[in-house]
């Protein structure tokens, strides 16, 4: 009886945080990179991928890694929020809420995560290699000084406003997944020796820079998430611990909510969705003959595989719940009635789905009407493929 309660209760209107922002429900499509642009412009399928997703019961939909300048981006062709990107994205703003969704944009900037071969001297916290760029002859980054890391944080700021002046009702602040908030983060690519570097008060205080920047210009009432590590996922990197004194400093800080996450993307880029890693795939979409002939001769070594579980971060997560009064977002394998129930029980606020709903956008509708009890996605995770090859889609 209780579980059915709960679940019932999910569906009801909620305001996200103290702000004034009514969601339709607690469920969050998760922001997961689309690959539905053209020359960095978003095109008609990004726009019904995520009406689809507000038809489908999702309250707030999230938008996916839009970089906060030209040379923020991961490669050549992903979005950055400038006048001809926010007239497509405002028309997207505009039939999410036609089809009674709400939508938010995740703000990165991918520090010297990146091959875009027009960004000559990535930026990151210190002088790193770089792993993910090299092939594409991106060796090392440039250690940010003072000047750098204003500019940055300003252009968050201004993305973000501009944002909320074309219609978005929230935006998501990425702190994970190695991008460079997590790279400030991280002990593993943080070796700075100033207030910057050392201990997890000196690593935060950059990105705790950039959120109250952005809170101070947007406004207290305007939703700023915050999407942030559990953990990186290997030995010497961002720690649970180190999660429990961010998202401490985050709720301090007047932070909306916190999505909790997990991975590093360049070092552990499947601790985050668990499941097959689609190897074939991932070969035949590299950008080089010398990244596919990598790929094919140390992926099953340097591209590690994590078996899926449903809910396989909640454990970790339940210890941040302990620590914070703060709402906060539970993501990680979702995929079952049963699994969002023991979300629910355990406390959390919202729950951000990814690949369910990218299977079915209908997933919750089914899950509510008792249509079906579990998502009949596989984890092949061959859609993470599928994104640069015209864009997100479930191959089943």
């Amino acid at each position: 009886m209780e579980t059915n309660v709960l679940l019932d209760k999910a569906f009801l209107p909620k305001n996200l945080g103290n702000s004034s922002v009514l969601l339709n429900n607690v469920f969050i499509k998760s922001a997961t990179f689309e690959g539905m642009y053209k020359n960095g412009i978003p095109t008609e399928k990004l726009t019904a991928h995520h009406v689809a997703m507000a038809k489908g019961d999702a309250a707030l939909t999230t938008v996916s890694y839009g970089a906060v300048s030209e040379y923020a981006r991961t490669f050549k062709d992903q979005m950055y929020i400038n006048d001809r990107s926010l007239e497509e994205l405002k028309v997207l703003a505009q039939k999410v809420h036609e089809a009674g969704g709400k939508v938010s944009m995740q703000l990165t900037h991918c520090g010297y995560f990146t091959k875009n071969t027009q960004i000559k001297n990535p930026l990151a916290p210190s002088r790193v290699f770089n792993e993910y760029g090299f092939l594409s002859g991106i060796m090392f980054s440039k250690a940010m000084n003072r000047k750098d890391m204003d500019k940055v944080a300003n252009q968050f700021a201004d993305a973000a406003y501009r944002l909320k002046e074309i219609g978005f009702d929230a935006v998501e602040i990425h702190m994970g997944h190695g991008y460079l908030l997590s790279q400030f983060l991280s002990p593993y690519t943080n070796k700075r020796k100033d207030e910057y570097g050392g201990d997890i008060e000196n690593r935060s205080r950059f990105p705790l820079e950039v959120l109250k920047k952005v809170i101070n210009l947007l406004g207290k009432d305007f939703p700023v998430l915050v999407k942030l590590n559990l953990s990186d996922g290997f030995k010497k990197g961002f720690s649970l611990d180190d999660c429990k004194y961010v998202s401490k400093k985050l709720e301090a800080a007047g932070c909306t909510a916190i999505v909790l996450s997990g991975g590093f993307t360049s070092k552990t880029p499947f601790y985050l969705i668990r499941g097959d890693v689609p190897l074939a795939g991932m070969i035949k979409n590299g950008t080089s003959f010398a990244e596919k002939i990598t790929l094919a001769l140390f992926g099953p070594v340097i591209i590690k595989h994590y078996k899926f579980s449903s809910n396989f971060f909640l454990d970790q997560a339940k210890e941040i719940r302990k620590h914070v009064d703060i709402p906060l977002v539970y993501l990680g394998g979702v995929d079952s009635k049963k699994g969002i129930n023991e979300i629910l029980n355990s406390g959390f606020d919202f729950i951000a789905i990814a690949r369910a709903l990218i299977h079915d956008p209908d997933f919750l509708i089914k899950i509510k009407t008792n249509e079906i009890i579990k998502s009949g996605c596989t984890r092949c995770n061959k859609c993470v493929v599928e994104m640069e090859r015209g864009g997100i889609r479930c191959v089943l």
